[in-house]
């Protein structure tokens, strides 16, 4: 899952507001390193679905040049992380909790990596008619590039 909008940089403090570290707008949707920032009405809406392995608190975004706190995102906190190095040794037998952390049954938020968030089949299908149409979607990993 993506945005159609690029974002400031952010860095996460140790008091845990996000700091704009490096120019640019705030979008709806923001990733970075160990994090994932979204509009409140999207929060609202992802807290109605009432996901599982999600929490979503609150977020201060901390903008250093006018020493301002701007107060217009909620964080989610996905519990389903993977590595891309984990996709290569995925068996079932030998990594159960690997394998049944990434089951693509009902409706889904995965991170890997700490920064690259997927969705399950059906949350991409409930997303994808949402009244979020900044959201993009790609099969499998089709969006990244190989090295």
């Amino acid at each position: 899952m993506s945005s159609v909008h690029q974002h400031a940089r952010l860095h996460q403090l140790a008091d845990g507001r996000f700091q704009i570290v490096e120019g640019g707008e705030l979008a709806p949707l923001m990733f970075g390193f160990g994090y994932v920032l979204v509009e409140k009405d999207f929060a609202q809406y992802l807290d109605d679905l009432y996901l599982d392995g999600v929490e979503i608190i609150d977020a201060i975004i901390y903008e250093p040049w006018e020493k301002q706190e701007i107060y217009t995102h909620r964080q989610l906190v996905i519990d389903r992380h993977f590595s891309s190095d984990m996709l290569r040794r995925v068996d079932r037998n030998s990594y159960p909790d690997v394998a049944r952390d990434l089951e693509l049954d009902g409706e889904r938020f995965f991170v890997m990596d700490y920064q690259y968030v997927f969705v399950s089949p059906s949350l991409k299908e409930r997303l994808e008619t949402s009244p979020f149409t900044y959201l993009c979607f790609s099969e499998g990993l089709s969006g990244f590039v190989g090295g």
